[in-house]
């Protein structure tokens, strides 16, 4: 009997730890609510997206799969929701790593979708999981050349990490001197952060045969982005150097994104046959270029100067909230600035950052390296923003090491400038912030706008209907940021050596908080035919808007050569009985 009940006790001691070990193996899920709420179809549309996030930040892998099942069923959930969750569950995989279990292939379907955000979260997500079976589909899409290039870029960014062998071979085909400059360029750059060896190779040769009317930044950038990727570039340069032209593009390019690598700034310097770096100047020198500015700078010359793609000043910078968010606001620099200041922070801007806008180099564990601005940190994720604006976010736990930066303004583009642009390029600093042209904006003038920089050639020659409008021009991936000069005017004559057509589609944004009517003031309505948001807008130099909550797009279809002024300036008045709250969309 005895022997019984200790062996009954026995059984059931291991029994109940067994039942433990299960029971804290099989914890309930904090999400476990959330996920019965939603696979029981009675969570309003409107809540759909918050529930879904809060799954995706809490889940198990098993929680995270429901949602990924719901997501990929076709025309279960509009395509706004299948997005969110999509990019919900790629940051869980990211900085939770966690991910669905099961089978995973049908997220292969997205990389063929028609909208190309969600192809492109298709495309995140199959590198992420690793989706094997995803391989045949991304190398026919890496190969279509009919596709957008970032979108190749991603599947061939994709097949690289799930299928090397075979991503390797679609690279060199990809990258033989029969291939396009487009389809080359898109090789290199997936290529160099594999094998930057070969890479360089084929990056030499690219270069060698590239015209200076080529853009060469995607080449370069992706060896920037390897540990010690610009050393292998340099030293192929050496032996297979290309043009002078070519060497000041990526010279330039190096300059405008806060790089100076020392090895490859001197190859490029001494083929592009420029100083490679600036002597120090003295406080004589700085005192010598204060009086010339003072005496011979041109301020609006000198807007000009500021304004060059190729300086790329209005890529980091911001004048009258409109341009790059990467350096300091230079709205008021004038008005607050001595002279002998603005040139040291032009000269030596190392020597002059601002709080705030010191950058952090991090080399991850893979061997990439990124630089930014910190503009978000957690315990999971850093996210950093590069000299382009663009946001990259780094898991923490790939991060290997991370060191304090310099700044990201260019320290060698001056290279590039005579000494009368130097000095007028000064003197419109010198002038920001002051009473004039140069003086801070005080009313809802639009700053920023965008460009349609491709677009049908019979919409050229006629108003696009209103399924062309949609479709073609409001619905169009071709708009470019463009920006008026301080005083608002934005100059025509530009944009249409930009766009190569005399028949320009340009688009400015404004956010309302209460409805309420507002004046839509144009120097001159010449030439020009508007839609607001969707619905034609008979436009005259003056037109009463009704605003309603929410962002909304003022489209300008404008015939440059029946046009008498070369400048076009758009501002909104909230006209006097008008309860109307509003502002006109800056940045970038």
């Amino acid at each position: 009997m005895m022997r019984f009940a200790v062996s009954t006790l026995l059984a059931l001691l291991a029994f109940g730890f067994s039942f433990g070990q299960i029971s804290l193996a099989q914890a309930p899920s904090p999400a476990a609510s959330m996920v019965r709420l939603l696979e029981s179809g009675r969570v309003p549309a409107d809540r759909q997206g918050t529930i879904v996030k809060l799954i995706c930040d809490r889940g198990n892998s098993e929680d995270l799969t429901t949602v990924f099942n719901l997501a990929a069923e076709p025309g279960h959930w509009p395509d706004s929701l299948r997005k969110d969750a999509f990019s919900q569950l790629l940051d869980a995989s990211r900085n939770r790593d966690v991910q669905p279990e099961g089978d995973l292939s049908a997220v292969a379907k997205l990389a063929e979708d028609n909208d190309p955000e969600l192809r492109g979260l298709g495309l995140a997500l199959i590198a992420e999981w690793n989706v094997v079976a995803a391989a045949p589909a991304l190398e026919q899409l890496a190969l279509n050349e009919q596709e957008a290039t970032p979108l190749r870029q991603e599947a061939l960014q994709a097949l690289a990490k799930i299928d090397g062998e075979r991503a390797q071979s679609t690279i060199k085909a990809l990258a033989s001197a029969e291939k396009s400059a487009a389809e080359r360029s898109l090789a290199i750059s997936v290529w160099a952060p594999i094998n930057a060896k070969a890479a360089a190779e084929a990056a030499a040769n690219y270069l060698q045969q590239l015209s200076d009317r080529e853009d060469p930044a995607a080449v370069l950038d992706a060896f920037l982005s390897v540990q010690g990727g610009s050393e292998v570039l340099a030293k192929r340069l050496q032996e297979t150097p290309p043009s002078e032209d070519v060497a000041r593009l990526l010279l330039r390019r190096m300059y405008a994104i806060g790089r100076t690598d020392a090895e490859l700034n001197d190859v490029l310097s001494s083929l592009a046959k420029v100083s490679p770096s600036l002597s120090n100047p003295t406080k004589e020198d700085i005192e010598k270029l204060a009086a010339e500015v003072r005496e011979q700078g041109d301020a609006h010359r000198g807007e000009t100067v500021f304004r060059r793609d190729d300086l790329s000043c209005m890529r980091c910078h911001a004048v009258s909230k409109a341009g790059g968010q990467i350096g300091p606001d230079l709205s008021a620099v004038g008005s607050t600035s001595p002279v002998d200041y603005l040139i040291e922070s032009v000269l030596k801007p190392d020597q002059a950052i601002k709080e705030g806008f010191l950058t952090r180099v991090v080399l991850t564990t893979e061997g990439r390296i990124h630089q930014g601005l910190v503009s978000d940190r957690t315990e999971e994720t850093l996210v950093l923003r590069d000299a382009d604006g663009k946001l990259t976010s780094i898991p923490t736990a790939d991060i290997d090491d991370e060191l304090e930066g310099k700044s990201l303004m260019p320290k060698g583009l001056v290279n590039f400038m005579t000494r009368a642009e130097l000095v007028d390029l000064i003197a419109f600093l010198s002038e920001l912030g002051k009473p004039g042209d140069f003086a801070v904006r005080s009313n809802q003038r639009l700053q920023r706008y965008r460009v349609l920089t491709t677009f049908p050639e019979s919409l050229a020659e006629q108003v696009p209907t209103p399924d062309q409008f949609e479709d073609l021009i409001l619905g169009s991936s071709s708009w470019q940021p463009v920006y008026a000069r301080v005083n608002g005017e934005l100059p025509l004559s530009e944009l249409a050596a930009q766009t190569e057509q005399s028949t320009l589609y340009i688009l400015g944004e404004v956010d309302c908080s209460s409805a309420g009517k507002a004046m839509l003031k144009l120097d001159s309505s010449e030439g020009i035919v508007g839609w607001w948001d969707e619905t034609p807008l008979n436009v005259e130099d003056q037109t009463l808007i009704r605003l309603t909550p929410g962002r909304h797009k003022l489209v300008l279809r404008v015939e440059t050569p029946v046009r008498e002024s070369d400048s076009l300036k758009v501002e909104f008045e909230r006209t006097p009985d008008s309860k109307a709250e509003f502002f006109v969309v800056d940045g970038m």
